[in-house]
């Protein structure tokens, strides 16, 4: 997907408090309480499942335009017994759709939910709705 293709925090808005939901291949445990995640086309064995993880956009936050460039940000809550690495997940929602994004655990995590955050930075010319 290009960045023009890509949707800007407009499109998210109207999403805030809904659901995402992320397939993570397998976990494997590898010890009492502790799991490896299993990447993508690895083999799966017997004690091995998949992990269905849902995130639930909090925030969207517009920067507005700097040095050419559009830059927003998402915040989305996770739940508290697991985290997922720093990567590109792929997120699936009913209405935007499928949509591959790198996702980080920040400051602010606690012991009811884990907060992820998402960082885009598009030129500003491919901006089609001014930021509020």
């Amino acid at each position: 997907m290009t960045h023009a293709a890509f949707p800007g925090p407009e499109a998210f808005r109207p999403y805030i408090g809904s659901d995402f939901s992320i397939e993570e291949g397998a976990l494997r445990t590898i010890g009492e309480g502790a799991h490896r995640t299993v990447e993508e086309g690895a083999q799966q064995t017997v004690g091995e499942r998949a992990q269905h993880t849902v995130l639930t956009l909090a925030e969207v936050s517009d920067s507005g335009v700097s040095n050419g460039m559009h830059q927003y940000s998402l915040l989305f809550h996770g739940p508290a017994d697991r985290i997922l690495p720093e990567r590109i997940h792929t997120l699936r929602h009913p209405s935007l759709g499928t949509l591959e994004i790198f996702i980080v655990p920040v400051v602010g995590s606690n012991a009811l939910r884990t907060i992820y955050q998402a960082c885009f930075s598009r030129p500003a010319d491919s901006v089609h709705e001014r930021p509020e």
